[in-house]
């Protein structure tokens, strides 16, 4: 009886040990498999072109797709409209919006594996088209399955992806150019640089733009502390970017002029703004000014007390004096002659 309580003891940390192992396995092959589906075989060239054509021309443009995979893979290709909206610049797809102007060979293809697919387009441009900027994304989206591809199993998981290639298209012309900063952000009052500086281009013009410029400080003997220039950034139209940086030292005093300038577009419209800024290291000024009190005070004090401490002592003197004089007065006539 024993016997059997002891082996049964000794088996349950060895089934312990069995399971957790088999747990820490299960998911190493987890995580390889959800790594493996991570990752997205299909590659584009060129990502991003740009053509300018004429209202009522046609321009014939390629585009490229790549299959790193080790199998084929089948989908449909097609071209949507895309506008950027946020402030990271990234496109937004418009897929229910199939743009009348690309004209694409076929709408499914395969690609083979370790191959690439070419698709020779056509770009058509209205000719009552208003000069300006179009935006159009040329797509190749999946329909069919990825096997894994570290593992030879066709039972196995499979990645489901889509790619794109932009292409910005620029019908020739007068193009309406606006842009504008429509926040302008820094604080009036600092005790210590580096001054924060945030700020929003809008650009209400046709046609995408990105901005060149600088932000620069002086102080207020007119003298350059610092200049900096901005980000390069795209500007899609009715879309924001925002910009985000500091310029100026640790130390400074005094009041500063902040300036921007920046220019955009084929006509070299300029954007300008500018802001007066305080910067006085109070806090650090009140702690001076109170240290020279307190030494004020204490050189006052070592002085009153040392003058109290000298009068104490003439007293002591004078009257030690005086009774040397009285006891010569008192033993006088006594003295030897």
């Amino acid at each position: 009886m024993k016997t059997a309580k002891q082996n049964k003891i000794t088996f349950f940390p060895v089934f312990l040990v069995l399971v957790i192992s088999f747990l820490i396995l299960n998911s190493s092959f987890l995580i390889q498999a959800v790594s493996a589906q991570a990752r997205i075989p299909l590659v584009v060239a060129p990502a991003r072109q740009t053509v300018a054509i004429d209202p009522g021309k046609t321009a014939d443009l390629q585009i490229k797709f790549f299959n790193e995979s080790v199998t084929a893979v089948a989908g449909n290709i097609k071209a949507v409209d895309f506008i950027v909206t946020e402030d990271s610049g990234a496109p937004v797809l418009l897929e229910n919006q199939v743009n009348p102007w690309v004209k694409l060979p076929y709408e499914k293809a395969s690609i083979a594996a370790g191959d690439v697919l070419k698709v020779n387009f056509k770009v058509n441009i209205p000719t009552n088209t208003q000069p300006g900027g179009r935006y159009v994304a040329i797509m190749f989206e999946q329909t069919g399955q990825i096997p894994d591809t570290q593992t030879n199993d066709e039972g196995a998981s499979a990645i489901s992806s889509r790619i794109v290639g932009l292409v910005s298209i620029r019908i020739n012309g007068p193009v309406y150019e606006s842009a504008f900063v429509d926040i302008f952000k820094t604080p009036s009052f600092l005790e210590f640089g580096p001054i924060p500086v945030y700020f929003e281009i809008l650009n209400k013009g046709g046609y995408h733009i990105t901005p060149v410029g600088q932000l620069t400080l002086t102080n207020w003997f007119g003298q350059e502390v610092e200049k900096k220039t901005i980000d390069s950034k795209n500007i899609f139209p009715d879309a924001r970017r925002n910009y985000d940086t500091k310029i100026g030292k640790t130390w400074m005093f005094g009041r500063y002029l902040l300036n921007f300038t920046a220019s955009y577009g084929d006509q070299g419209k300029t954007i300008t703004m500018s802001k007066f800024i305080w910067v006085v290291p109070v806090t650090l000024i009140l702690v001076i000014i109170l240290g020279i009190i307190i030494a004020i005070l204490s050189t006052v004090l070592i002085i009153k007390r040392f003058k109290v401490k000298q009068v104490k002592l003439e007293e002591k003197l004078e009257e030690e004096i005086t009774e040397l004089e009285s006891l010569k007065n008192k033993f006088k006539d006594k003295l030897p002659k």
